[in-house]
Parts: structure tokens; C-alpha cells; sequence
């Protein structure tokens, strides 16, 4: 970053509290048992659901609108490639510098996210997981700030107060995932911020989203996209913004196959390199390009 500072330091996060101990330990910390691993099927299972309902996700949205969150209603491939675009130009990259200004290792971490939680991280949108999926993901990975994540779950019936109850009983040690979640969380501070984080939101579902810091990052397109997808309602005008149908959906996520496989390998990227700027809000790409 230009003033010197990491993006850790920059968003006031802390050393995880894992950091030094053996990979065994860590890897033991998300297995988990009988129960936990019940849950974790029981998530997978709504979660493939609702990749075959479209009607669930339509419905979802359209309680968003309805509570004044979004204004946009984007068709299943638009939200699928804008959940490409989101996903891959966006959070891994920006997750990516994170870790390294945390010291945390990037495939092992994102191998221990998913057996503890395979549902809190196959969703590129967020629309098409299950309810406890979405809490699961808020508690084990950080956020700048978790509107985005609140929001959609106001689409699920009494979703933020299962937000709100899982995270006091991580702040008081008895959630039924706490090893697994604790040892995932990637800033020491977070799940004491997420408590005022929750109860902000409850006051005020309707709250800005926090402003991204300003060179937070050195490129440009990486700013754009943090910026538009920092909330769902960015995220839904973007999505209803692409020219793409069902077939343009499918060819997007056969080139990220490639791209994070075979590609991967022999160098080779078959798929965009930065986000639309054509779809996203012409405020955001002028305050940032």
C-alpha cells in the first residue's frame, strides 16, 4: 500500500489467535464430530436444493426488494456470473493480500474452510444458502463489514437473530461449532466486533455500508469491485447489468474450472481479469479509476 501500512493494519485486524500451531492441530479443529458433521450435510443438501429451485432464489430476492434492499431482480445466470465476477475478480484477490498481510497460508486455510463448512464456501452469491451456511461463513472468516451477509439473511425467515444468538454463544464458548470456527477466523477482533456489528444492523437494517478504505489497494479495477459488491444491492444492479443467458453462464464457470485447474499449471487464463465496468455504478468506477 502506498502509506507503507498492510491491509491487515489498514482495517484495524489482528493476529488469529491459531497463528503457531501444528497443521494437525488445525486440521483436527475443523473436522469435527457426529453432530457437526450432520450439519454440514444438512447445509450441502439445501444448498444443492436450491441451485435446482430457482424459484427459491427468485423468492429470496423478491423479499429483498420487498424490505427496500434491492431494487434490481436479476435473472439465475446474470446473478451467476456476477457471483464469478464477485467471487474470483474480487474476494479471492482481495483475500489473497489479506492473508498475506496476516501470514496465513492460502491453500491450506481455504482447505480447512471447506471441510468445516463445504456449504459456506460454494456459493458465489449467497442467495442459494441455507440459512445456518450464511451465520457459519460471518463466523469464520472476516469482514470489513458484514452487510452484505446480514442483508441476505433477512430473506431468510428469523435469520438475524440466529446471526445474533450464534454469535453470542461463540463470545460465551459454547457454540456448537466453536472449536472449528474459533481456529478458522482469520482476525483476532472480529467476533468481538461482530456483536456491535449485529446489533448496529438490528437498530438500522437500512445503515450504509462502511466506505472501502481509500487505497485500500493498488489497483484500480480491485477497488471497483470491492466497492460494488460491498453490499447486495451493488451486487443485484451489477448482475442485472450483464448481457448474458444461460449458456454465457455455464461457458463463465467452465473457465474458471480451467482457469484454477489445468490453467493454473501452464499459465494460461481463459477468464476476464478484472470486472465490468460498463455494469457497475458509474460513481464507483469514477471515485475509483
Amino acid at each position: 500500500m502506498a502509506d507503507g501500512r498492510s491491509m491487515a493494519e489498514t482495517q484495524g485486524a489482528t493476529p488469529p489467535t491459531w497463528l503457531g500451531r501444528s497443521r494437525w492441530r488445525l486440521l483436527a479443529d475443523v473436522v469435527g464430530g457426529v453432530r457437526q458433521n450432520l450439519d454440514k450435510l444438512q447445509q450441502m443438501g439445501s444448498l444443492a436444493s436450491a441451485f435446482v429451485r430457482p424459484r427459491l432464489v427468485r423468492q429470496r430476492l423478491e423479499r429483498l426488494r420487498a424490505l427496500g434492499h434491492v431494487d434490481a431482480l436479476p435473472s439465475i445466470p446474470q446473478l451467476l456470473v456476477a457471483g464469478r465476477d464477485q467471487m474470483m475478480l474480487s474476494a479471492v484477490e482481495e483475500t489473497r493480500i489479506f492473508y498475506e498481510s496476516q501470514g496465513i497460508p492460502w491453500g491450506f486455510h481455504n482447505l480447512r474452510r471447506f471441510i468445516s463448512g463445504p456449504a459456506t464456501v460454494l456459493d458465489p452469491v449467497g442467495l442459494f444458502a441455507p440459512r445456518d451456511a450464511i451465520v457459519h461463513h460471518v463466523l469464520q472468516t472476516f469482514h470489513r463489514h458484514p452487510l452484505y451477509d446480514l442483508v441476505l439473511l433477512r430473506a431468510h425467515e428469523d435469520g438475524v437473530a440466529a446471526m445474533a444468538e450464534q454469535a453470542r454463544q461463540i463470545a460465551e464458548g459454547t457454540h456448537p461449532h466453536q472449536r472449528a470456527l474459533t481456529s478458522l477466523m482469520e482476525d483476532g477482533g472480529c467476533h468481538a466486533r461482530l456483536l456491535r456489528d449485529i446489533a448496529a444492523f438490528e437498530a438500522d437494517p437500512h445503515a450504509s455500508p462502511r466506505p472501502i478504505p481509500a487505497g485500500l489497494v493498488d489497483e484500480p479495477d480491485l477497488m471497483i469491485a470491492m466497492d460494488q459488491f460491498k453490499d447486495i444491492g451493488g451486487f443485484a444492479r451489477y448482475a442485472a447489468r450483464l448481457d448474458v443467458g444461460a449458456g454465457g453462464a455455464i461457458a463463465a464457470w467452465l473457465r474458471v474450472a480451467f482457469d484454477e485447474t489445468i490453467g493454473g499449471f501452464i499459465g494460461v487464463k481463459l477468464g476476464p481479469r478484472s470486472v465490468e465496468r460498463a455494469a457497475c455504478d458509474p460513481e464507483i468506477v469514477a471515485r475509483h479509476a
